[in-house]
This record gives C-alpha cells, structure tokens and sequence, in this order.
C-alpha cells in the first residue's frame, strides 16, 4: 500500500493557515471557488466506478478486456507564480474525481501561498499541502520516480526544470495562461471576479467583431457568441462562468492506470 515519506510531515502547513485563509477569503469569493470544484468534478463524471473491467465481445470471434483503475499517487508542483485558485482547482479536481487516495500538494517559493489559494484547497478537502524547499523537492520526487509504483505529476510552475524520470509517472505541465480577452455585454462580466481568479493575467477588452483577429490563451464572451469564439480559443468561458474554469484536453482519464487483453471469444 503506497504511503508518501513521514517526513513530509514535519514541511505540511498547519490547519491554522488553512482557516485563516478561509475567513479572509469573502463568500462571493468562496461561492466561485465551489463552483469551479463542483462543475469540475461533475464533468470528470464522479458517479462512474473508480475502478471497472469491461468485456467487448467482436464480430470475428474475439474479445477485449479493459481493466481500469486509479493511479496511486499525484503531486502537484507550486511555486511563487502559482496564484490562481480556479486554475490550480481546476487541475487538482479531475484526480479527486478519478478516485486517486494519495494527492500532495507540493509548495517550493519563498512567499507563501495565496490565501485564495488555500481557500481553494480547503473548499476541495485538500489536507496534504507542503512547504518544501528545492532540495527537499528533488529527494521527493527521486524516491516516488524510483519506488516502481504508479503516480502522476502535475506541474503548475512558472519555470521548466530537469524532472527525474519514473517508468510508471505520468507528467502534465500546465499551460502557460497569460492574457484573457474579454468581450463585455452591459454589465457582464464581473471583473472584479475575473481579477480574483486571475490575479496574474492580463485582461484585454474586444469585441464581437474583433475576436478573430486577437490572439490570448482564453475569452470570456457572451452566450451567443461562444460557438464562434471556440473557432480561435483553445478555453472559452461564457458570461456567468468567468469566476470558473476548465482545462481543454486534460481530465480524470489522465489519472486512471488501463490494461487490456485480447482473447477468444467463447
């Protein structure tokens, strides 16, 4: 049975910091770290068994097999620029989701985490959350890269660093989210909301008819415009959802170890 290292222990933020930060983060905030963590973990679809084996039987006479079940382990990689709730949840929920038992969230700046941000790990039930410096990083992820037991990483930092290579790990490195375009409608959206989510994006205002022409890694638009806005953005959100967020081509599968046999059908 896979257990992270005792000494993990003595690096782990007190309780006290996390509830601190809960009380200073406002319930408008807090509604909006919710709701990414239920919408997230909706989509990742929680209701499916965590773990399954399926047979398909082919025309021809044979059949598969797909066994499915979750990874052991993941650890997640902060740093200093790691400072937007929604999508540090967004990357966290999905391995809830896929029934992973041991997540460690992983800490290495020097100024401490964001109070939103561990708002946003008390809201999700996230306990585990260390403070390591980088030499202690390295001997953490030498040992779980070695100990031939199935993991995944998730890599939120600002900086590309030498990772040690594990048979079993799987690696996911966030993309890098810099500037949003935003195309107002009255008084949607909140912007207020976008810059507590966002606090270190660039928003820049558009409108309908500009769209095509603006480069950003994300849009925030109205309803009606999503479909069109999906044909240049890789992450659309529509008004209503700018407090939230999703991450395109990344969910709970990544996090679920698959085998498959084929045989004869009898």
């Amino acid at each position: 049975m896979f257990e992270f290292p005792e000494w993990l222990q003595d690096y782990q933020i007190e309780d006290e910091i996390f509830g601190e930060a809960y009380e200073a983060t406002l319930p408008p905030q807090r509604a909006w770290l919710k709701k990414t963590i239920a919408q997230v973990y909706g989509i990742n679809s929680p209701e499916a068994p965590s773990k399954a084996w399926n047979v398909n039987t082919w025309r021809g006479g044979y059949e598969t097999e797909v066994s499915t079940a979750p990874l052991d382990w993941t650890v997640m990689l902060l740093d200093d620029s790691s400072v937007a709730p929604v999508r540090i949840l967004a990357a966290l929920v999905p391995a809830l989701a896929a029934g992973v038992k041991n997540i460690l969230v992983v800490y290495c700046g020097t100024g401490g985490l964001p109070q939103s941000v561990l708002a946003g790990f008390e809201l999700a039930g996230q306990e585990d959350v260390v403070n390591l410096p980088q030499q202690k990083v390295d001997e953490l992820l030498e040992q779980l890269m070695h100990n031939g037991i199935d993991g995944a990483v998730l890599d939120l930092r600002a900086n590309m660093a030498l990772m040690p290579y594990g048979p079993g790990v799987r690696y996911w490195r966030a993309p890098e989210i810099s500037s949003i375009s935003v195309c107002k409608e009255e008084d949607s959206p909140d912007m207020d909301v976008l810059a507590f989510v966002h606090p270190d994006v660039e928003f820049t205002e558009v409108d309908e008819n500009s769209l095509e022409e603006v480069q950003a890694d994300a849009a925030v638009v109205p309803a009606e415009i999503v479909g069109d806005a999906l044909m240049n953005f890789n992450i659309v959100l529509a008004h209503g959802q700018e407090g939230c967020w999703l991450w395109n081509g990344f969910n709970s599968s990544f996090f679920k170890r698959e085998s498959i046999a084929l045989a004869v059908a009898e």
